[in-house]
């Protein structure tokens, strides 16, 4: 099975700033399942981490958005505007990123899948739609552990039926 797969699959079962640190281009440590690395060609070279070798999964900490889902569903609804050529276009589309201690977003990433959980490309007018909202949206909450601030990972689903969104998650 594919990672984008597994991570799908896995996903759905269930103070003070520290300083922030610029990206590297390589990591010291070995990567972990789900570990997004910084890449030059699609990440944006402000946006900064603050301890690159302690990025929490979602699943670890409080990590946030402001008013929760509520408002993320209500946000992506408002304002996705499928076309009529996405008809055909139905299955699941996430995309993950981290938040870092200040609560900005970076290091996007979009996994998709049919609704066999096959590998699949949505459309632009669907995928790229959906990436640029959700790099729009503002208001996480950084993670928070023992009254300490930490970068994590994060992730919202859609899912998709005939170009349509009829579910969102987390």
């Amino acid at each position: 099975m594919i990672p984008e797969a597994l991570f799908f699959i896995f996903s759905h079962t269930a103070c003070a700033q520290p300083a922030l640190v610029r990206p590297a281009l390589t990591d010291s440590l070995p990567k972990q399942v789900g570990d997004i690395s910084y890449d030059p060609a699609i990440d944006d070279p402000a946006f900064m981490i603050c301890d690159s070798q302690r990025v929490f999964q979602y699943y670890n900490t409080g990590s946030y958005y402001k008013d929760h889902k509520r408002e993320i569903v209500r946000y992506f609804m408002r304002r996705f505007r499928p076309g009529p050529a996405t008809v055909g276009q139905t299955g699941y589309l996430t995309i993950r990123f981290i938040i870092n201690c200040t609560g900005q977003t970076g290091r996007f990433r979009l996994y998709q899948l049919d609704s066999s959980y096959q590998p699949f490309r949505f459309s632009d007018a669907i995928a790229g739609q959906l990436l640029t909202l959700g790099k729009q949206l503002k208001g996480w909450q950084p993670a928070r552990y023992k009254d300490k601030v930490f970068d994590s990972y994060q992730y919202i689903t859609f899912t998709m039926k005939r170009g349509r969104i009829v579910c969102i998650t987390p």
